[in-house]
């Protein structure tokens, strides 16, 4: 996937970025993650784009969290931190027994889990890291102070 700029994801897709929400923080090195995302969804979408759109996209516990609304419904999800354990996400299916909500999920899902290992700066492998309560998964090349969010 092409690195796009923010201004042309959103172009290439309006109909996901149009509409209420709560906010996006988009971060370099897993800009190529949401783009990769929103392709797929795109295509699972076909002709009807207009049930689905992000209501949230942020950094969590190191990872990413992509909210979205696809028609009248949203995911449940709830993120279960143990110290020293590492965090557990729980998620119900966003509508149960729904081919087209199940693909969704699976896409968003593993677009997060691949953030849990892609540095938030740069897209290179990395794991997590831990530093004064704040978690963020970089390589061994960068550090917290590298973090930039893309507007």
């Amino acid at each position: 996937m092409p690195m796009l700029t923010v201004e042309q994801l959103k172009s290439r897709y309006p109909y996901m970025f149009d509409r209420p929400h709560i906010g996006f923080e988009f971060y370099r090195g897993w800009m190529p993650i949401l783009v990769r995302a929103c392709a797929e969804i795109d295509e699972a979408l076909g002709e009807n784009k207009r049930d689905f759109h992000w209501r949230q996209i942020k950094e969590k516990w190191g990872s990413a969290r992509f909210y979205y609304r696809l028609g009248s419904t949203s995911r449940l999800r709830m993120d279960v931190h143990e110290p020293g354990e590492g965090v557990a996400v729980l998620t119900g299916p966003t509508r149960k027994g729904d081919a087209l909500a199940d693909r969704i999920d699976a896409i968003v899902d593993a677009a997060e889990a691949q953030t849990r290992t892609t540095c938030i700066v740069c897209g290179a492998p990395a794991s997590l890291k831990h530093t004064n309560g704040y978690y963020a998964t970089l390589c061994p090349m960068h550090s917290l102070e590298d973090i930039a969010v893309l507007s």
